[in-house]
């Protein structure tokens, strides 16, 4: 990003969901990292009360509850973003943001051509600005018009670097219509253009369009973005640092396969199948959970029952949401039965909703908050 000095990063913390990762993150990456992504509520919540004080929800929250929950964070001091693609949430958020006293940032998500969420045209774009800043007006800065999400997620497993830049073009087009149409219609600035992701993060950054960019799985790395050509015909491009540990249970050289005591419950499939670290060409079907079928068209070389073999998820934010590695951090130690010791607590603890806290409290402002109509913080969702 040193080629990019005018582009800021706001790494995604929805594959770990930590923020004791997401403070590594920061200071690792330096003053161009401004603060984290995030996509759901519950992550905010996570990461705000690690001491995050600038958080994105990088998505569209229309609940009333959640609102509520994420109001509540901005109203204990911490900065909080989103998007929104339609005006029935966004006057609910700028009511809520009214009752408790305090501001959110809202950007307007462009329909970058996953036809997901967004807004479709640079009309629809101006019209929705132009409401917030009207809403703005109305309840004394509640909502604040920042800039606008082009994010498309589906580009960013394009193996070939020619077509991957050929279709960030696309959406960059699309961004800066956008971006035209708010300033000429609505007269308003887009101080900030974010997406772009681990695949794609250098177009969107080199575009001139975008202001900051989303990259998020660099920080562990998978099977899927290592299969990523490089303009200079190289694959891969972050270093892998997150590995499931699981040993060989079986082997038969006939059917050149290995059962590892490895399933759906330690790896996913949602990309593929992972591979082994000590023989990448070896990838893993797996048959029926626990157990796990590592496969080759090859010989089954070095692997023996009983040896530990590491395998590399093909999805890192897939693998991560799984029970057995709802932690974020795991140091492997060579033999024993010693397979691993806790290094991070979990982000967001697996208890029933009526037990997690409906507002963790800020590093910014450690006091509590409630909304201006009420002298009772909401405590049930």
């Amino acid at each position: 990003m040193e080629a990019y000095p005018s582009v800021s990063i706001r790494p995604h913390a929805k594959a770990h969901k930590c923020a004791q990762l997401a403070q590594m993150q920061l200071q690792l990456l330096g003053p161009a990292a401004v603060g984290m992504c995030c996509q759901k509520v519950t992550e905010a919540e996570a990461l705000v009360a690690g001491g995050i004080c600038d958080v994105f929800i990088s998505n569209e929250v229309v609940a009333a509850p959640k609102i509520t929950r994420m109001v509540a964070l901005a109203a204990q001091g911490a900065r909080v973003s989103v998007v929104v693609d339609a005006l029935q949430p966004l006057e609910q958020l700028a009511a809520a943001a009214h009752a408790w006293g305090t501001s959110v940032d809202v950007l307007v998500e462009i329909n970058a051509g996953q036809d997901r969420c967004g807004v479709d045209t640079p009309d629809e774009a101006a019209q929705l600005a132009q409401h917030i800043s009207r809403l703005s007006s109305q309840t004394n800065g509640s909502v604040n018009f920042t800039g606008i999400q082009a994010y498309h997620g589906g580009l960013q497993h394009v193996r070939d670097p020619v077509q991957r830049a050929a279709a960030v073009q696309a959406v960059v087009d699309r961004a800066a219509a956008a971006v035209d149409a708010i300033g000429s219609q609505a007269g308003l600035e887009c101080r900030i253009v974010t997406g772009g992701g681990s695949g794609t993060y250098r177009l969107e950054a080199g575009s001139g369009v975008f202001t900051e960019v989303q990259p998020g799985s660099f920080a562990f790395g998978d099977a899927d973005y290592a299969k990523n050509e490089q303009l200079g015909g190289q694959q891969g491009e972050w270093q892998q640092s997150l590995w499931v540990m699981a040993q060989v249970m079986s082997v038969s050289a006939a059917r050149a396969c290995a059962i590892v005591d490895a399933g759906l419950k330690a790896v996913s499939l949602d990309s593929g199948p992972p591979v082994l670290l000590e023989q990448p060409n070896v990838a893993a079907g797996l048959v029926a959970p626990p157990p796990g079928t590592s496969s080759s068209s090859s010989s089954s070389g070095s692997t023996s029952s009983g040896s530990s073999s590491s395998s590399s998820g093909a999805g890192s934010q897939q693998t991560l949401k799984l029970p057995d590695v709802s932690f974020e951090g795991v140091e492997f130690e060579n033999g024993g039965d010693e397979h691993g010791k806790l290094l991070w607590p979990q982000a967001i603890p697996q208890l029933p909703p009526s037990c997690r806290p409906l507002a963790p409290s800020c590093c910014c402002s450690p006091a509590t908050a409630t909304p201006r109509s009420t002298c009772t913080t909401a405590s049930s969702r």
